[in-house]
């Protein structure tokens, strides 16, 4: 069924309105159909350790909390939720009947404004920069204070990082790094021991709330103003977290494209305008976590195909992490 579901939303039939060419982009959890300018996204009956989209209820759950969460970065990309029906012409969105599946809605950007593509170009400079940093800080500020003493708690921090255990063998078989993943996970412990009274701290002090979870240049587009899309919705694990984590990740991109002195511009014009000055003592772990995280991610590739894209990226991440740990 999935493949049949695949070829049949990507007919020009399928869409609810006249459509040109339809592209089709896949990853391990959603097939994503984009005409000129509308995108429909539809999650996969797949069923993983941190995440369940085996039930079509579950799908029309998680399409919701997809929209909901978004909204709050931009509801103007974000337009609902829509099912999918079976017509005398085949599958459509929006049809009329019974949902036989169920889609999120969504206005197309222009993917040459993508900032990932942007930072490969060369052409991000500072005044974007500074934009991103001033929304996210005016983000965090507003969004949900989350109570539960379990997220980002020194237990959970250890265990989400030291995942990258899991793919220590194929790290260690196609890159010879496996020693690397214990020098990062050895300074990892040893930093959330150290400052198991700071990271209580915060979580007292509200800053674990329900974040962006996945903010890196391939989720922001570089409009008139920056704008921010795809956060987590299937993981309160990867979302409820601190503050800092969303501030980590985007940092550690701008490094591993070379640009370290957007990752400080960014860091500076952040703190300055969420006046959270203890995010600096934090900010060198979070970096590693999340390079270790794109290390961890990319290690996974080798295991399905060990080719030398794979290991290089592999390798980058690793590399990165290896530096912010030594700066523990």
């Amino acid at each position: 069924m999935n493949n049949e579901l695949k070829q049949l939303l990507a007919l020009p039939e399928a869409f609810p309105f006249p459509v040109k060419k339809i592209q089709v982009k896949e990853t391990h959890i959603s097939w994503v159909f984009l005409g000129e300018n509308t995108v429909f996204k539809v999650k996969k009956p797949v069923k993983f350790s941190f995440l369940d989209f085996s039930t079509l209820e579950k799908r029309k759950f998680y399409c919701e909390e997809e929209v909901r969460l978004n909204s709050r970065l931009c509801a103007e990309v974000y337009i609902g939720v829509v099912p999918i029906t079976r017509t005398p012409n085949g599958l459509q969105f929006e049809g009329k009947g019974d949902a036989v599946e169920y889609a999120v809605k969504m206005k197309r950007l222009p993917e040459e404004k993508k900032m990932s593509l942007l930072l490969e170009q060369g052409k991000v400079g500072k005044k974007s920069v500074k934009e991103l940093a001033v929304i996210l800080a005016e983000f965090h500020s507003r969004i949900k204070k989350i109570s539960d003493t379990r997220f980002s708690s020194p237990r959970q921090l250890k265990e989400q990082f030291n995942d990258i255990l899991t793919v220590r063998k194929a790290i260690e078989r196609e890159l010879g790094a496996g020693k690397v993943v214990d020098f990062i996970i050895e300074k990892s412990n040893s930093f959330i021991d150290e400052n198991a009274v700071l990271l209580k701290e915060r979580q007292r002090n509200g800053f674990i709330r329900e974040c962006h979870g996945d903010l890196h240049s391939g989720n922001i587009f570089l409009l008139e103003k920056p704008v921010i899309f795809d956060c987590i919705e299937f993981s309160e694990d990867f979302r409820n977290t601190d503050t800092a984590s969303d501030v980590g990740f985007m940092a550690m991109d701008f490094d591993s494209f070379g640009e370290q002195g957007l990752s400080k511009e960014f860091t500076k014009s952040y703190v300055e305008h969420s006046a959270d000055f203890v995010l600096e003592r934090l900010l060198p772990w979070h970096k590693l976590y999340r390079a270790n995280v794109r290390a961890k991610v990319n290690a996974l590739r080798l295991l399905q195909d060990a080719n030398e894209a794979a290991k290089k990226e592999t390798n980058k991440y690793l590399q990165l992490a290896k530096g912010y740990a030594e700066m523990l």
